[in-house]
């Protein structure tokens, strides 16, 4: 089970004072690989076949590295689409939780996002699903959440820090998040609802 080794917090103030030359330069590199990966500005009309593929995507087999950003108990603060600062670990204190990241110009992400809310539903007594929107605006990103009927919780990562604080390679990535805080897997790529169902429980022991 992999364990993230250092806190950070994402609060407007800190994210100031890491983007020094280095920094932004870093967060550009990676977030131009998430766009490639992800098909870029892509439009909205991919489709998840029954197998789960949707093309472009990247593997849906791989699982990015776990990065040092974190303690072995995962807390960061995101921004809320009504500009609060809330803390990550108290959405669902002592629930397992699924945290994905979208963004409406990832093509595969905004293609997965209706099967994600189907297994947040069938899961909801026992999982708690959260979405973090990567560089994209408030307005993008509420009209992408309306469109393909996500209920459950969502908030903002303007700048990426979290995706890359989780080892994040490409777009979409899910983090699966034990009970405990601890991280229990990484995923890079499209997940089916069938494949994230599968992913759940066996990340779980449901």
């Amino acid at each position: 089970m992999a364990q993230l080794t250092e806190t950070i917090q994402t609060t407007p103030s800190t994210v100031a004072k890491k983007k020094g030359p280095v920094r932004l330069g870093a967060l550009v590199f990676v977030m131009a690989l998430v766009a490639a990966a992800c098909g870029g500005g892509a439009s909205d009309t991919i489709s998840l076949g029954d197998d789960g593929l949707a093309a472009p995507t990247p593997d849906v087999t791989e699982s990015a590295p776990v990065s040092a950003n974190f303690s072995d108990q995962v807390n960061f603060s995101y921004e809320t689409f009504d500009g609060e600062i809330v803390q990550f670990a108290d959405l669902a204190p002592g629930q397992p939780v699924v945290l994905n990241f979208f963004a409406s110009w990832c093509a595969t992400c905004v293609a997965e996002l209706p099967d994600f809310e189907t297994v947040s539903q069938n899961f909801a007594d026992d999982v708690q699903f959260f979405g973090l929107s990567v560089q994209d605006g408030p307005d993008l990103s509420i009209d992408l959440l309306e469109r393909t009927g996500v209920t459950f919780p969502t908030g903002l990562d303007q700048p990426g820090e979290i995706f890359i604080g989780f080892g994040g390679l490409g777009m979409p990535t899910t983090v699966f998040i034990n009970a405990d805080g601890s991280v229990a897997d990484v995923h890079t790529g499209v997940l089916t609802e069938q494949a994230l169902s599968d992913a759940v429980t066996e990340n779980f022991s449901l």
